[in-house]
């Protein structure tokens, strides 16, 4: 053979490889192929697959030193479990005969336009001394299940509404929230609520447990303009509460000054954006909050306001600030006593392992891309880990928190992320075109490296056991899938 026509040919075949190379990388990330599978166990069984139904938020598994809970949730009219005799209806127990209450009907053309939300149903299992998940409680709302760190205490964030015994003047007005201390033997409504002065909606409650009795729990911190006329001067609402007794009665914890910051402070940090989007006047805010002894807590404040790309072409930029304020405890008393503000800077997970160490996920100014880092507690300064990882890697895309799914264990990191790919414009006629997928990444080293898990689907990962650093999850949901094994991968 010639040797220019050899050449030709070697460059077809590099170019072929190349090609299947991409398809491959393409194909594999959507159709999620592939995979590790370290230390592969059965955690347990259920009897029923709908026992095991996944959404996005309030479902899973949550495993405390007493025992091993499982929430599913599935739509009212896909309700094809079987009665079950020992399971408590936690609707009578809240109602009684009173039964539920009903929406209030409006009236006029434009009411009969409002379609009611379906009505869901959640299952709470426990898992038995014979490996088998037994159902214990039944909600017909959305439940969100939350325990004290020694599992000595369970709570039902739920969306049920208070009964009508509370009363039309009942100041509380928050959702109903159960509490057991005796592993779902029995339940009690909590009538005072928990922390409802953050969050009428039990669900979207955010307790953070800080030893067995300590709670905290993130509200919204006021802004500059006062709105709601409750502010005192020296007196600001943090939107942070502290409970010392599990819930039972919580303080509010205030600070000299605001803690947000105006849109027109992260639209000078970002000179050269000319187009900033109309929204929230603080733009999008996530806190987050560690208590790190009996004596010392921090509290974040981000915020991320986003504008056009000063090129006209590229995606949207983001200006984001972050504000830190250190809290002592003095006299059984939390104060504020120092505020930072970092500009560049977006916390968008934050994760204590229980054992001195604090990893978050954060955006250092432009949006467009996450990071993996450390917190050092001494300083507060932040530690870049890496990357977080794609699910296309090593080619260009960009990776985010799915669903704020990210876990910090004893010796590992779990993440589960969303990225999207953007093929060259030549292979689209010069339009813009993307690919995005689902994937579950964990890492033994803190980051340096990352390696995917094989789980079906984002909502194929029920939980994560931090203590024993084991990913627990099920062979896809439980419309998808018949199997009624729940399993778990040791990341040892």
């Amino acid at each position: 053979m010639p040797r220019s026509k050899l050449l030709v040919t070697l460059v077809v075949v590099l170019i072929g490889a190349a090609a299947l190379w991409y398809v491959w990388m393409l194909v594999s990330a959507k159709l999620e192929l592939g995979g590790a599978s370290p230390d592969q166990q059965t955690l347990g069984q259920v009897q029923e697959t709908q026992q095991r139904a996944m959404t996005q938020y309030c479902t899973g598994v949550v495993a405390t030193p007493q025992g091993t809970w499982l929430v599913a949730r599935v739509e009212a009219r896909s309700n094809l479990l079987p009665a079950a005799p020992e399971a408590l209806d936690l609707d009578a127990l809240v109602y009684g005969k009173a039964g539920e209450p009903k929406e209030e009907e409006g009236s006029g053309a434009f009411a009969s336009l409002l379609q009611p939300r379906e009505k869901e149903v959640s299952f709470i299992s426990r898992l038995d001394a014979n490996g088998q998940f037994q159902r214990i409680a039944q909600v017909g709302e959305v439940a969100c299940l939350v325990a004290s760190p020694d599992g000595s205490s369970v709570f039902l964030l739920t969306g049920l509404k208070r009964p009508q015994t509370a009363g039309r003047d009942d100041a509380i007005g928050q959702t109903v929230v159960l509490r057991s201390d005796d592993q779902g033997k029995s339940w009690t409504w909590l009538r005072q609520g928990l922390f409802p002065q953050v969050e009428s909606l039990a669900e979207n409650l955010r307790p953070y447990f800080h030893g067995p009795d300590e709670i905290w729990a993130l509200g919204t911190p006021s802004g500059l303009d006062n709105e709601n006329g409750t502010d005192r001067p020296g007196a600001i609402a943090t939107g942070l509460f502290y409970s010392a007794d599990r819930g039972a009665s919580s303080t509010p914890i205030v600070a000299a000054e605001s803690l947000l910051v105006p849109a027109e402070y992260a639209h000078g940090t970002r000179p050269e954006v000319r187009e900033w989007h109309s929204g929230d006047p603080y733009g999008e805010i996530r806190n987050h909050v560690v208590q790190l002894d009996a004596q010392r807590a921090v509290l974040w404040v981000s915020q991320r306001f986003w504008g056009s790309h000063p090129d006209g072409v590229s995606d949207h930029i983001a200006a984001t600030v972050t504000t830190r304020a250190q809290l002592q405890r003095s006299g059984g008393h939390w104060q504020v006593t120092s505020v930072q503000r970092e500009d560049g800077l977006y916390v968008d997970a934050l994760e204590d392992n229980g054992a001195g160490r604090i990893v978050g996920v954060i955006d250092q100014g432009t949006g467009s891309r996450d990071w993996v880092a450390e917190l050092d507690t001494s300083t507060f300064a932040w530690r870049v880990l890496s990357e977080l990882p794609s699910v296309f890697a090593p080619l260009a895309s960009d990776s985010h928190l799915r669903g704020g799914n990210f876990w910090v264990g004893r010796n590992s990191l779990v993440a589960n992320t969303w990225s999207e790919h953007r093929p060259p414009r030549w292979l689209y006629g010069w339009s813009d075109a993307s690919i995005s997928a689902s994937a579950t990444f964990y890492s033994r080293d803190w980051g340096q490296s990352w390696q995917r898990l094989a789980i079906d689907g984002y909502l194929g990962t029920l939980g994560f056991q931090g203590a024993e650093d084991r990913v627990i999850w099920a062979k896809g949901n439980w419309y998808n899938s018949n199997d009624l094994g729940v399993y778990s991968y040791g990341l040892q």
